[in-house]
């Protein structure tokens, strides 16, 4: 779960921040096609990027949703930092084509190659046209009933073998910033992930051992 987080947040920064002002598609256009046209020109200038989050989990297996927070940073092309805080705390770094897993309170410190999945999130959700993403995705663009001010962005996997790793994905992102608000995940059996995001910053300074596990510091 830890990967999907992850790997998620580095795909989803490529249209977090599209510029400033409002935002309406254009007569007779998609509203996706738009959010996806004005972000081009920003994503091109796009280095880094942080952000506090809160964190919700569902699942079949608790009495109750869990709820974790913590900070996010991320370092074009293929770098990103989950810190989880309190008394759980851990952290999930991806470096390239490794998933490094520190997590102190369960004794566990272990790595994974994620070369494939990485690869796949950049076809799908970064070098991907709106035209090419709906090969592959059902995707669905309209103002968000459920957050004020922001529009909620669905993709549908259209293929069975992508399914069975995670059912949707929603984006929420901010009317007049254009920000990316939350992340929602559901995973097929019902279980779902959500994260939402405050305080985001792009292209703050990152530290140059940012992406350094423990074991490499």
């Amino acid at each position: 779960m830890a990967l999907g987080m992850a790997t998620a947040a580095a795909a989803t920064a490529r249209v977090a921040p599209v510029g400033q002002g409002g935002l309406s598609p254009a007569s007779g256009g998609d509203l996706f096609d738009e959010i996806y046209r004005r972000g081009a020109p920003v994503e091109k200038t796009l280095t880094t990027v942080s952000a506090s989050f809160v964190e919700t989990t569902t699942s079949t297996l608790l009495k109750a949703p869990h709820v974790a927070r913590g900070t996010l940073v991320g370092r074009r092309p293929r770098q990103v930092r989950l810190t989880y805080t309190g008394a759980d705390a851990r952290t999930v770094i991806v470096d390239g084509n490794t998933l490094a897993l520190e997590w102190p309170a369960r004794n566990l410190m272990e790595t994974r190659d994620v070369s494939g999945m990485m690869r796949r999130t950049e076809r799908f959700l970064v070098m991907s046209t709106p035209a090419e993403l709906r090969k592959h995705f059902d995707i669905v663009a309209a103002e968000a009933r459920d957050r004020a001010g922001s529009w909620r962005v669905t993709f549908t996997p259209k293929r069975k073998q992508m399914g069975e790793s995670v059912s949707r994905v929603d984006l929420w992102i901010d009317q007049g910033s254009l920000v990316l608000h939350a992340l929602k995940m559901e995973y097929p059996g019902g279980d779902t992930r959500l994260m939402e995001f405050s305080d985001v910053r792009i292209n703050p300074p990152v530290a140059p051992d940012a992406f350094a596990t423990a074991a490499r510091r």
